[in-house]
């Protein structure tokens, strides 16, 4: 059973695309690229900490926003590998929706092996684990004297990666990945 980080997949959102440079020719392309990669990489009995902007909820006249997001979320969730928790980022709706959803659970923020996880760039004791900065920061980075890590897709090959990764770094390993 392993653990694993991403953040900022922005499913079915076309714009972020150009916004980041992503290199996928359409929505779709990406979707599926990222849904592939996610499996390919995650096995069903893993954790999967989704660090905030999951998914976008694409308009259809008269079904509501709610209903919108629930159905795109849970369609998505049901076809990505491990047990997922979400991170709320700025992207993501409120906790009330979030209900509706197959996530094991929502948060804020988390501790979790001495890293806190958070959607956006936090200062903090703890070595900050982050996404929201897409590929505006590099993965692995010093603010404020503190190890910061960017598991933002545009930073990880549009992929999870192991939280393992990470601690060998935080120890002191210099890890290519």
């Amino acid at each position: 059973m392993n653990t694993w980080l991403i953040a900022d997949t922005h499913f079915f959102h076309e714009n972020v695309i150009k916004y980041c440079n992503r290199p996928f020719k359409s929505m779709e392309e990406m979707n599926q690229v990222m849904i592939k990669n996610w499996n390919e990489t995650v096995e069903n009995n893993d954790t999967v900490y989704h660090l905030g902007d999951f998914t976008m909820a694409p308009y259809i006249e008269g079904v509501s926003y709610k209903d919108r997001y629930t159905s795109i979320a849970n369609e998505l969730l049901d076809k990505l590998n491990g047990k997922k928790y979400l991170i709320r980022g700025n992207h993501d709706p409120r906790k009330g929706i979030l209900e509706y959803c197959y996530f094991e659970d929502t948060f804020r923020e988390i501790e979790l092996n001495g890293f806190l996880l958070t959607h956006r760039p936090k200062e903090t004791d703890l070595t900050n684990i982050h996404g929201h900065v897409h590929d505006k920061m590099p993965f692995w980075y010093i603010e404020d004297g503190r190890d910061k890590f960017n598991v933002s897709v545009d930073m990880i090959g549009f992929r999870p990666i192991s939280i393992n990764i990470i601690m060998e770094i935080n120890n002191g390993k210099n890890i290519k990945f």
